[in-house]
């Protein structure tokens, strides 16, 4: 009797520690939605709250960063599509370039947020199920050469954040080569979203209500430039074959 009700404990741990992510990614989740933050998070607010949230940034600069990246990571792991305003935030709040550092910590951590979730709480009866679906081509490019497929899909514009999460973790994708990938992958656009959130963090600076000469102006226009050479790019990566 002793054996076996040791044995219905270490079970039972078991089972509790591969939800433990699923359950704390679930109340970050409502904790954010419920003070919200979710809800209150857009370019009119910030611009709204650009004196208040400055002086915030101003008296304690390592609070607010740190405030800042744990804010970005539930975000991303939460599925909340606030990772554009995020960005340009964080180079509006911080500047271009801590803006951007703080940017690729809080996406790297959502992601990992959100990758040890699925693979945990994902049993083999899911994974059997997922590739055999729609997921199938996903969970074969993350068995067959996982960074460089991870990479091409961090590169590409418009690529769904939270669904390579759930299908890096679902697939089990190695965690070293996932790490790797997703913060190599998140320098490029952080850092040109964070250099345009400076841009027009000048530019509110200047007028509360600029027109659309801003886009004329080198510290908008050039990152507006990279960006869309950076998706291009990333484009024809992505087509190119094996």
């Amino acid at each position: 009797m002793t054996d076996l009700a040791e044995d219905r404990r270490r079970r039972s741990l078991r089972i509790l520690a591969r939800w433990v992510p699923t359950l704390l990614l679930a109340a970050a989740t409502v904790a954010l939605y419920a003070s919200g933050l979710a809800d209150e998070i857009s370019l009119d607010s910030v611009q709204a709250n650009e004196i208040h949230l400055r002086q915030e940034v101003a008296a304690a600069p390592v609070a607010a960063l740190a405030v800042f990246v744990a804010l970005y990571a539930v975000a991303t792991a939460a599925f909340v599509p606030v990772g554009l305003v995020l960005m340009l935030a964080g180079g509006f709040l911080f500047g271009p370039l801590v803006g951007a550092a703080a940017t690729i910590v809080g996406s790297t951590l959502g992601a990992v947020m959100g990758y040890l979730a699925a693979r945990f709480a994902a049993g083999d009866r899911i994974r059997r199920m997922l590739s055999r679906g729609r997921w199938r081509p996903l969970l074969a490019g993350f068995e067959r050469a996982p960074f460089r497929y991870l990479l091409t899909l961090r590169l590409a514009p418009l690529s769904p954040f939270g669904l390579v999460n759930v299908a890096a973790g679902c697939a089990q994708a190695p965690f070293g080569p996932y790490v790797a990938a997703t913060l190599i992958g998140a320098v490029p656009y952080s850092l040109l979203y964070s250099y345009l959130g400076s841009g027009l963090g000048r530019a509110f600076l200047r007028s509360r209500t600029p027109d659309a000469s801003v886009l004329l102006r080198p510290e908008v226009g050039l990152p507006l430039l990279a960006l869309g050479a950076l998706g291009l790019v990333s484009i024809g990566v992505r087509r190119r074959p094996a």
